[in-house]
């Protein structure tokens, strides 16, 4: 009976020369993995910020934009 040896293998879809899309497996090397990383916190940062802009603007009248209620504030003076 043999071994089992966990591999760090990852999937990524490659475009074929056919125009087809096919699977790849490649090894997981420690620079994939912190680049892998970077992107995720990269991607965590852009959520963060739309998750904090999306807050702030439902805190202000509801169905105005802060650039609607400034344009209105600026024509009343």
């Amino acid at each position: 009976m043999g071994a089992f040896w966990g591999t760090r293998v990852m999937e990524i879809v490659k475009k074929h020369d056919s125009g087809g899309l096919i699977w790849k497996r490649i090894k997981l090397t420690s620079t994939r993995k912190a680049n892998a990383k970077t992107r995720l916190r990269r991607v965590w940062q852009n959520e963060a910020v739309l998750k904090a802009c999306g807050t702030s603007d439902a805190s202000s009248s509801p169905g105005v934009s802060n650039t609607e209620s400034y344009t209105s504030a600026v024509k009343n003076e």
